[in-house]
């Protein structure tokens, strides 16, 4: 604007002071449209240096008008930001006093306005989550997901809450592909692939899983146990079986979950004897849990001559031992030595009595014609006296 007003200067200078000196002041002759206009040069300065006046005062006023709606929407925009980021603090301590609803409800104002609306729609979600408004926090996702937002706490919060197998399986391919993850991400996953049998999928997914200690040695044992019985279980003849047991590593198939499940694969599937060698191998070695062996009725397929043999030794070693006792007694039973098979079980029962245990002796006295002590036991193996 400066630099419109020195040209403007220099033209009133040029036309205006310049006639004064000669003693003329001159004049200005316009015709247009059939209409004469003549007045002296001064005053057609003064005219000029009018309008340039007039469309400068209009341009700044334009301009602060603008400014003010730019100055309003700006201070409308702050406040609006200072009350969500408020309402997200409101949030948290509501949080943190466990009352759930309410923290949902303030989180889910302050998500369009807060600086970083992602937290506040992962607070929103979990809260909701917490107060058991599913319906809310499903919204909640789906408008995260419309809106663009894909945080790692939103991607977790979607992945526990979905309930379509295929979300459940993107959602989980996609977190486990990124570089870090947190034990309790990994847990997350593995849970959520569990509970939608996406075994193959878990089943590669275990060895970064147990590397990050993501779940307890219980249940990455069930986890890992279930997976292998998934991949034994697609296999339709013993020749597949043996073939897949094979073609597993040294060390996987030393693994104490994955033994257990291909001989409760085997099991199921009829072929006792080849269930019965790979039970006294795993037990021979230290790679099995004689209680998961009795979990699976021994008494109905562990016809083996070497597994009978191992496990009388191991009752000699440690006659304490009740699920030895037990086993042993289970391998008398289905030799038809059921004198020995009952006098193992009593001798259980002293140490601890349990259900199976209390069954077996049922199932030996009847096989052995004493019903009464039969029926007796059945009695005990419900629960009645």
């Amino acid at each position: 604007m400066i630099k419109y007003s020195l040209i403007v200067l220099a033209i009133v200078i040029g036309l205006v002071i310049a006639p004064f000196w000669s003693g003329s002041t001159g004049y200005v002759l316009v015709r247009a449209a059939g209409y004469t206009i003549e007045t002296s040069l001064v005053v057609a300065v003064l005219l000029l240096v009018l309008v340039v006046v007039v469309i400068w005062f209009i341009a700044t006023l334009v301009k602060r008008l603008l400014h003010s709606k730019l100055w309003t929407k700006r201070w409308l925009k702050v406040r609006r930001e200072r009350k969500a980021i408020k309402n997200l603090r409101a949030s948290l301590d509501a949080w943190l006093n466990r009352d759930y609803q309410a923290s949902a409800e303030l989180a889910d104002k302050s998500k369009f306005d807060h600086p970083d609306p992602q937290l506040a729609y992962a607070l929103a979600a979990a809260a909701y989550g917490e107060a058991g408004a599913n319906d809310d926090q499903r919204r909640l996702l789906t408008e995260a997901r419309i809106a663009g937002f894909e945080s790692e706490s939103l991607e977790v919060l979607r992945l526990l809450n979905t309930n379509d197998a295929a979300e459940a399986l993107s959602l989980a391919e996609g977190l486990s592909s990124r570089k870090k993850l947190t034990p309790a991400l990994w847990r997350a996953i593995a849970e959520q692939l569990a509970r939608f049998e996406h075994w193959a999928t878990l089943r590669d997914l275990l060895p970064r899983i147990e590397q990050q200690q993501a779940l307890p040695p219980i249940r990455l044992h069930k986890l890992k146990r279930l997976c292998f019985q998934a991949l034994f279980r697609a296999e339709l003849s013993l020749a597949g079986f043996e073939q897949k047991w094979k073609s597993l590593s040294k060390a996987e198939r030393r693994n104490p979950a994955i033994r257990i499940a291909y001989i409760e694969v085997l099991v199921m599937k009829g072929h006792h004897a080849v269930a019965a060698k790979v039970t006294e191998r795993g037990l021979k070695r230290g790679e099995l849990n004689i209680h998961e062996i009795i979990a699976l009725s021994p008494e109905l397929w562990a016809k083996d001559e070497s597994l009978h043999t191992w496990v009388g030794q191991k009752v000699k070693a440690d006659p304490d031992n009740v699920d030895a006792l037990t086993l042993y007694a289970a391998t008398r039973f289905i030799d038809q030595e059921y004198e020995l098979a009952e006098q193992a079980l009593r001798e259980a029962l002293l140490i601890q009595p349990e259900q199976y245990t209390y069954r077996l002796l049922g199932e030996t006295l009847l096989a052995a014609n004493k019903p009464e002590g039969a029926l007796q036991a059945f009695r005990k193996a419900s629960g009645q006296r």
